[in-house]
């Protein structure tokens, strides 16, 4: 199935003079990479796995040709619901080098999910484990087949146990002969379709081109100084758009080392930390929040780590401060699935900065804030959020309505949350438009309720919900 998108010619056209996009795929960047640094680690696994650039290339040519042979064509849909393996940055390779659109799904998701995202992506091929967390996650989609009208073949990632019912993935690569040459892709071409657990009922396929992937993560290893010598440690979720962009897309569009974790737990990430001298992770404040409790209890060795990325959700002042003490840089992140990632902060920002601020704007992107009938407010205004930029996404996945709901012909996408900007740019994002509770005529921000409560060391959660009231 091919998407047509539609691009605005200005649009494209300063992208593309301003060397943000361009003829290039991830394709093209991962066999550059491949080529540079063949015997460097590519990825590890807390399961032990280990490749370098060179093995890892030769197993996804492997699997490309396997896809190839089983009819993929450019733009078709492979879905892969993987945890934190090496196979999941497997798969993503044997993609790029066919021209297959990625489609990475959350390992949480069951029956109703995968039928709806299956369907609506209409992939032709599934990837799943034969078990992981104590369940057969590719046994769970086999009795759901006449249901999935586009679905051909169903392969079993045989890691943790044999693929009895399925294909098995490591008889695939083993019986395959390597692909002699890859598909040749452009950059606007559809690279992944990522579905958000959004707000607004069943998840929405948001579709990124290869370009808006290269723009997004280019700028994202700039801002942090990021370099082939750092090892990205990845606790998300691959399936999420930091774990998929930030912790396997990234590090090989630099030659960098991907330590992917599958079950997130304080001892297990502190073990890989140490083990591969990470320096640098990403996540929400629950996975830092989690590991600091910890240190404090048995203590453990983070002098590899250069900084932690949050993003997400607030900060609580706690977690900033027992950082701060551990010499631990924690860095402000703020994007979505839709624009992601499109402000951060400096590593040479002021402490001050770094705790009460979600950053600036990223290279090449554009941010204002705007009231509710999209004019742009001036500094210091709470209003939507608002970002533009070669990163932005083309379009919700066949959600025509929902997608010029979100993003306008200029190429400006509204996000959802109300935020502040102050006049050298910095924006801080205090909560979500549906999150005001109206009471007694006045507008209440609920998330501003709840970062007050957050600042209380013995808070470690909190949410505010409204409640009728006869007189308010």
């Amino acid at each position: 199935m091919s998407v047509t998108l539609t691009f605005d010619a200005a649009r494209r056209k300063t992208y593309r003079e301003s060397g943000y996009w361009g003829d290039a795929s991830l394709g093209d960047y991962w066999r550059q990479t491949a080529r540079a640094v063949p015997d460097k680690i590519a990825v590890v696994d807390n399961h032990g796995a280990s490749w370098t650039y060179a093995a890892l290339d030769y197993a996804a040519s492997r699997l490309a040709n396997w896809l190839l042979s089983q009819g993929i064509q450019p733009g078709d849909r492979v879905a892969f619901q993987l945890p934190g393996w090496c196979e999941f940055t497997l798969i993503y390779l044997a993609c790029l080098k066919t021209g297959a659109v990625s489609v990475p799904l959350l390992p949480a998701w069951r029956e109703a999910e995968l039928v709806w995202v299956l369907n609506k992506c209409q992939a032709k091929i599934f990837f799943a484990p034969t078990v992981f967390k104590q369940n057969r996650p590719v046994d769970l989609i086999l009795p759901l087949q006449n249901q999935l009208r586009h679905l051909t073949h169903i392969v079993g990632v045989d890691k943790l146990a044999p693929a009895t019912t399925a294909l098995a993935l490591s008889q695939i690569i083993d019986r395959s002969e390597p692909l002699q040459s890859d598909i040749n892709i452009h950059g606007d071409e559809l690279a992944a379709v990522l579905f958000t657990s959004g707000t607004e009922g069943m998840p929405k396929g948001v579709m990124l081109t290869h370009n808006n992937i290269l723009a997004s993560e280019r700028a994202y290893c700039a801002r942090l100084n990021l370099t082939w010598q750092d090892v990205f440690l990845m606790p998300a979720p691959l399936g999420h758009a930091t774990g998929f962009l930030h912790g396997v897309t990234a590090p090989f569009l630099i030659g960098a080392r991907s330590v992917l974790l599958d079950i997130f737990t304080p001892e297990a990430c502190l073990t890989l930390l140490a083990q591969q001298r990470c320096t640098c992770m990403s996540g929400a404040t629950p996975f830092i929040y989690d590991l600091l409790c910890a240190v404090e209890q048995q203590p453990a060795d983070l002098s590899s780590l250069r900084f932690f990325l949050c993003g997400g959700t607030i900060i609580p002042k706690k977690v900033a401060r027992d950082c701060q003490q551990r010499g631990i840089k924690l860095l402000s992140i703020y994007g979505s699935t839709e624009s992601s990632p499109h402000s951060m902060v400096n590593l040479g920002d002021s402490t001050s900065r770094m705790m009460n601020t979600d950053g600036y704007a990223a290279t090449g992107v554009e941010i204002k804030i705007v009231d509710e009938d999209r004019n742009t407010l001036p500094a210091g205004h709470e209003g939507e959020e608002a970002s533009r930029g070669p990163n932005v996404f083309m379009g919700y996945l066949d959600e025509p309505e929902l997608t010029a709901r979100a993003l306008d012909n200029e190429g400006w996408y509204y996000s959802g949350d109300l935020c502040r900007m102050d006049e050298d740019g910095y924006i801080k994002i205090t909560g979500r438009k549906k999150d005001i509770i109206i009471r007694g005529g006045k507008n209440i921000s609920s998330r501003e309720v709840e970062d007050i409560l957050l600042q209380h060391p013995r808070i470690h959660d909190a949410c505010v919900v409204a409640m009728p009231d006869e007189r308010l």
